[in-house]
């Protein structure tokens, strides 16, 4: 009777031994799982991120390319009118310009020379001008010519002052001699029309300076400006990339919101985990702006969502089932060796989905830190590698190719790329094993390396010297230059940001003492090198 009693004991224990063993098998298995689909999501999220930055980055880069170009045809007319003007804009479409809604040409007067102005612009073709100042602004801005990219005219005429945003970014762009965005606004041309047509946007503004040979040169003569309806830009841009998986704002510093893309499908609403949100910047004509990029359910597909839950209820099925099989004593030891089978089994399985998405993650992360075009490292890893050499003796090289728009322009994107990859290959030659060269986006590249300072020079010039021979482009030679930044870091306590920033403005000392050539951070102007 006793040792009836104890086998029934020690049954009953099996069987809660099986429960509670194999429940908390099955959890911690479902918590795993779960851990594995955060991971993927999160370098999705990387990955969309970069591509996101990516693409509003480029798209800013050519609209304010666009925008210098038509400036620099300005400042080298003679005696700038109407024909001039439909000349050098006759080409801009809105098929080309996603989002731009209007070009024009400003002009600014005090209250004292507005008849004299008007009286200027009236006998260069601007026939029906009439000047209507707004305020009481010390200096007006007028414009005299405008091309309408959207059907909706803009009345010459009108003064900009009236509207703040616009007004500031005009006397911003003016002191600086630089392409410069506004605040976003209404436009003034939608500021009469029903609610339904206005949305936020933004002015591109470009000071026109006289080119040499010119009676004006040197001298500032007024404004070419591009306005932007900000949804039509950033929806036209970063549809292909947000789709139903993502929704993105693009805000200004201020945290004015520019536009939101996002789909309106019901299934398509947004993740509650918010560690998955991205927030990138770029900067669009001087101005910064933020990229707030948060997933939606559909990031990650129906079938995965439900698997934490199918492994669960599998793991607690299977082990109930053993449960009961082991409350017999004759076949006790068989159902325990079954349940055991399928437990184990189950584990194989979710080892087997986990390798799977483990795989996947590495495969993520490159594509995530990896330029898809060149195959060398992106700006993500490239930053996430400078911050690991802070310590030791290095130097950023920062190399921006001279003359690769013409080559982009004129053979075409299919030319344009083949000259980068081929760029790539010849930075990789000049670079030494433990190096990183990388691609930062556009035609600009970067190389990390460790090193003394002595090293930078003979560096610098052998990759003025490598990029300077011709290129075979399908055939064809092409010939193209660099201009090379250069900071040094002696090591231990360091800002990465800065020293890239600072490589980055001794590039463009390069490139404005004349290209084809390296410039040392730290250096006077006499330093600068021509290899």
């Amino acid at each position: 009777m006793m040792a009836t009693g104890l086998r029934r004991w020690l049954a009953v224990a099996l069987v809660l031994a099986v429960l509670i063993g194999g429940g908390a098998a099955t959890w911690l298995g479902m918590l795993e799982v779960r851990q594995v689909q955060h991971r993927q999501a999160a370098l999705l999220m990387d990955h969309n991120a970069e591509a996101i930055q990516r693409a509003v980055a480029n798209e800013a880069s050519r609209y304010t390319e666009t925008l210098a170009d038509i400036t620099a045809a300005v400042g080298s007319q003679t005696d700038f009118s109407a024909a001039d003007f439909e000349a050098v804009t006759s080409r801009l479409t809105r098929d080309r310009l996603p989002g731009a809604s209007t070009v024009a040409y400003l002009v600014p007067a005090q209250d004292d020379e507005i008849a004299e102005v008007q009286s200027h612009w009236r006998a260069r073709g601007a026939a029906d001008l009439t000047l209507k100042s707004a305020g009481d602004a010390l200096e007006h801005q007028f414009l005299i010519f405008s091309r309408s990219l959207d059907h909706v005219t803009l009345a010459p005429g009108i003064d900009l002052t009236q509207a703040e945003e616009p007004a500031a970014a005009l006397r911003f762009a003016r002191a600086s001699g630089e392409v410069t965005a506004s605040h976003p606004y209404v436009l003034l041309k939608d500021r009469a029309r029903p609610t339904v047509h206005k949305q936020q946007s933004f002015l591109l503004a470009a000071p026109v300076t006289g080119a040499a040979g010119t009676p004006a040169a040197g001298q500032f003569q007024g404004w070419v400006t591009l306005s932007m309806r900000g949804s039509d830009f950033v929806e036209e841009t970063l549809h292909a990339y947000a789709g139903d998986l993502l929704k993105v704002t693009l805000s200004d510093q201020d945290a004015s919101v520019v536009t939101t893309v996002a789909s309106t499908s019901a299934t398509a609403r947004l993740l509650p985990d918010t560690s998955l949100r991205r927030v990138r910047s770029v900067y669009v004509g001087e101005r910064e702006w933020q990229i707030d990029i948060e997933p939606t359910q559909r990031l990650i597909s129906e079938t995965d969502r439900r698997l934490p839950f199918f492994t669960l209820l599998i793991g607690l099925l299977v082990t109930v089932l053993a449960g009961f099989l082991a409350d017999s004593r004759r076949r006790a030891l068989k159902r325990v060796a079954d349940a055991t089978a399928l437990l184990r089994h189950d584990i194989e399985r979710r080892k087997a989905v986990e390798a799977r998405l483990l795989d996947r993650e590495d495969e993520l992360r490159h594509l995530a830190m990896h330029d898809a075009l060149t195959k060398l490292p992106n700006r993500a890893l490239f930053h996430e590698r400078l911050e690991q050499s802070l310590d030791q003796p290095l130097a950023v090289f920062f190399i921006d190719l001279d003359g690769f728009k013409a080559v982009n322009d004129g053979l075409g994107h299919s030319a344009g790329d083949q000259l980068l990859i081929d760029a790539a290959a010849r930075l990789l030659q000049c670079a030494r094993a433990g190096d990183t060269v990388a691609r930062l986006g556009g035609d600009e590249f970067a190389i990390l390396a460790s090193a003394p300072s002595s090293f930078s020079e003979a560096f610098a010039e052998r990759i003025v010297s490598s990029l300077r021979a011709p290129f075979d482009v399908d055939g064809q030679p092409v010939t193209i230059s660099c201009s090379v930044g250069v900071a040094v870091s002696a090591g231990g306590p360091a800002d990465a940001r800065r020293l890239v920033h600072t490589a980055d403005e001794a590039m463009y000392a390069a490139k404005a003492a004349g290209k084809n050539r390296y410039m040392l951070a730290d250096a006077e102007p006499a330093a600068t090198r021509t290899p």
